[in-house]
């Protein structure tokens, strides 16, 4: 991935168009947009997370298309639009990468580090949190609805 060169006000321009950032008011969107640094651009077909690697940074997809990957499972497992996030359980659990994820098109990304989270103002740190447990949440409602069709197709 290429870091971009943005400058703070374009940063934010960027975050008041993504629903992962709704819930933020205008001071926690300027305290992140001061870590403008982390702000990637990843080019169509890259590998930005490998299965198996060990790091400990999850993102937020700002703009473009990205494909997660399982090798075992011989296709994609989903597609995620701008708002979503990935590798949020790597970073969580400091565990191995379970998936790879590509960039389907020109995707910009916004990478957040434990180092970084550390640095951050208590109150982004808590928003961050209060939408990652958002975000899990719905995915685990989600997986046990899939679940449930699967059992009853079985029983049927």
């Amino acid at each position: 991935m290429k870091r971009l060169n943005i400058t703070p006000k374009k940063a934010l321009a960027i975050l008041d168009k993504v629903h992962f950032f709704n819930n933020f008011n205008q001071e926690e969107k300027d305290i992140l947009t001061g870590f403008h640094s982390h702000f990637f651009l990843a080019s169509a077909g890259e590998e930005i997370i490998s299965e198996g690697a060990k790091d400990a940074s999850f993102y937020i997809l700002l703009s473009g298309k990205v494909s997660v990957h399982k090798r075992s499972a011989g296709r994609p497992l989903t597609n995620l639009n701008p708002g979503e996030c990935f590798g949020e359980i790597s970073f969580l659990t400091e565990r191995m990468r379970t998936t790879s994820v590509h960039a389907l098109v020109d995707c910009i990304i916004f990478e957040i580090d434990r180092p970084t989270l550390k640095h951050m103002d208590i109150k982004v740190r808590e928003r961050l949190k209060d939408q990652l447990v958002h975000i899990l949440v719905n995915r685990l409602d989600h997986m046990n609805n899939l679940v449930a069709k699967l059992v009853a197709q079985k029983n049927a």
